[in-house]
């Protein structure tokens, strides 16, 4: 995965075992690509929202997860794709109300919000790919 520009998908057990070293691999394709530290910082944020979810609820029984990464210009694509239960993480807006008092919010839902912050377009299809209806979530973030 390490050639960014070549965007070919590869495959992973979804498993907290391998979560390592898909990140590693990751973060090697976004510095070959010319991505500035400051925004892979933001890359391994968003990665590490979307790839956890992915093995903790996707899945009862174990599965895959696969990822491609390439270079569009300027920007850098991040792309996960399972075969898991269909969830389309931009529905809804999962945070607590501001006003809430914060002894009264539950913990989450701030995850896919900080992702569509911190990147230029997240975007989200249910889609046959391998042979099967899949989950299939794009990132986009300037490498600068």
């Amino acid at each position: 995965m390490a050639d960014a520009k070549n965007g070919s998908w590869k495959r992973f057990d979804a498993e907290m075992k391998w979560y390592e070293r898909i990140r590693d691999e990751v973060m090697a394709a976004a510095e070959e690509a010319g991505v500035s530290m400051r925004q892979q910082l933001r890359l391994e944020l968003g990665f590490e929202e979307v790839l956890v979810n992915i093995i903790s609820y996707a899945y009862d029984d174990p599965g895959y997860v696969w990822l491609k990464t390439s270079e569009e210009g300027d920007c850098f694509r991040i792309e996960f794709a399972d075969h898991g239960k269909p969830f389309d993480p931009l529905e809804k807006d999962c945070r607590p109300p501001d006003d809430m008092p914060l002894e009264k919010r539950k913990p989450g839902g701030y995850g896919i919000f900080l992702v569509k912050k911190n990147f230029k377009s997240v975007e989200y299809k249910y889609e046959e790919l391998f042979g099967q209806m899949a989950n299939h979530l794009s990132l986009l973030l300037d490498k600068e």
